[in-house]
């Protein structure tokens, strides 16, 4: 039977634990559960006993005392030395008093529907919140009263289209003729994006934990004399890299490294003398295995003949980019029944956008895509500088995890809104980073 009124419990005094004030209680000498404490200092803030705080080693002993304290007092004969002798009160008592302080505490911080309006009605308008095709979509935010000047966390879906076949292009600046205005306007292209031109809603929520990470493929790659003349013979086939995209800057360049190694002209001639005997021995020791019905080649005669092998003149080299993903977990408690149907409807818009569309039994059309934004303001300019910025060319939402249990068991209001829900994001850029775009990004941010 679910606790319809709180049992008459004791509380301990504060005790400091990972940075963070608690206060433990008890019911009859056993360990009912705890309490934290507020930024206006008050013990309202309720914890599950099961909760990562409190398992580490110094909890526990904190635990031990405070149990001590409530049980024994100043009979430290008695006193409990081993979190096992701690006296608990039943799993379900302890679950449901914490499942009976939860609920009230949300109540407590319950926003009075009628006297607080839905940041979804405040910013449908484009004008306050700066949609950029100018045209009113839903606007979805959690909590409901979250103050947009402060930093936030934006949500972007659009349709997906392409139009080019190659979208792996960096963002580049250029001069548009606006004919209303009768002026050239300077607008940003984000490469040969994929985000449509239709804008089908946003969901504002409060930051995340903010991170980043930038990455390129470097790779091994290993060359011995007779791929070095191979590579040479084809350096002389291109064009001295004409046919292999290179500037006239960068053929120059070339041209003036290879004229100093021709001065060191003894080194040179014995490298060309020994490329005949290497070129020999690789040849004879592939001709000799294969008559012979073995796998031999050039360096396992060489170390086993004379203790050496062909120079592999080996080097890292640039292999292609990485393309980054971003997690992101927020955490919702539902503080009203509007908050509630909030967050369902903000759960529902990014199911649905993640979601493939169903056109024949041959073909499958793209989900939607999204843009993402960390924020300070309403504005489209108001993107912050102090963190990292997202790929302008779209993202995929490729998993969405919701947990309506994140405390462990079942809790929820009367119309079965789940008091909190945990909702994990996981996107992925839709194309690298390139230098282009980070040098179009303002010299006072951090960049992509």
């Amino acid at each position: 039977m679910a606790i319809t009124n709180p049992p008459k419990v004791s509380k301990s005094r504060p005790f400091e634990i990972g940075g963070e004030t608690y206060s433990f209680q008890f019911q009859n000498g056993e360990l009912l559960g705890a309490v934290k404490q507020d930024a206006a200092g008050n013990f309202k803030v309720p914890v599950n006993l099961n909760d990562t705080v409190l398992q580490s080693d110094s909890a526990k002993d904190t635990i031990i005392q405070a149990y001590n304290e409530d049980k024994w007092g100043s009979n430290s004969d008695n006193y409990a030395t081993k979190f096992e002798d701690i006296e608990r009160a039943s799993e379900f008592e302890r679950n449901d008093f914490f499942d009976f302080n939860q609920k009230k505490f949300v109540n407590e911080q319950k926003v009075d529907a009628e006297n607080v309006e839905s940041i979804a009605v405040q910013n449908a308008s484009p004008s306050n919140y700066g949609n950029v095709n100018n045209k009113s979509t839903e606007i979805m935010s959690y909590p409901s009263d979250l103050n947009t000047d402060q930093d936030h966390f934006k949500i972007m879906r659009y349709n997906y289209q392409r139009p080019d076949l190659n979208a792996s292009k960096p963002r580049h600046t250029r001069y548009d003729n606006d004919k209303e205005a009768g002026v050239k306007r300077r607008i940003n292209v984000a490469g040969d994006s994929v985000v449509g031109s239709e804008l089908k809603g946003s969901v504002i929520l409060p930051m995340p934990k903010v991170t980043d990470v930038n990455g390129v493929e470097w790779g091994k790659s290993e060359l011995t004399i007779s791929g070095l003349a191979a590579l040479g013979a084809v350096d002389v086939l291109t064009g001295q890299g004409r046919y292999a995209g290179k500037t006239e800057e960068e053929k120059q360049r070339d041209k003036s490294i290879k004229d100093q190694l021709i001065e060191e002209r003894g080194r040179q001639e014995k490298k060309f003398q020994n490329f005949g005997s290497a070129l020999y021995l690789q040849s004879i020791s592939k001709i000799a295995g294969f008559a012979l019905g073995t796998d031999l080649d050039a360096d396992t005669y060489l170390a086993r003949s004379g203790g050496q092998v062909l120079n592999p003149n080996a080097e890292m080299l640039f292999q292609g980019p990485v393309i980054r993903d971003f997690n992101f977990s927020f955490l919702m408690i539902a503080r009203s029944e509007r908050e509630g149907r909030e967050i369902r409807k903000i759960i529902r818009f990014l199911k649905l956008g993640m979601a493939p569309k169903f056109k024949s039994t041959t073909y499958l059309k793209n989900p939607d895509i999204f843009t993402l934004q960390y924020k300070t303001g309403k504005s489209e300019s108001d993107v912050l500088n102090t963190v990292n910025r997202f790929n302008p060319g779209g993202l995929a939402l490729t998993t969405m995890a919701v947990d309506y249990a994140p405390n462990g068991y079942w809790s929820a209001y009367r119309d079965s809104q789940p008091v909190a829900v945990k909702m994990d994001l996981s996107f992925t850029e839709l194309r690298p980073i390139y230098e282009q775009d980070q040098e179009e990004t303002s010299p006072n941010s951090v960049g992509y």
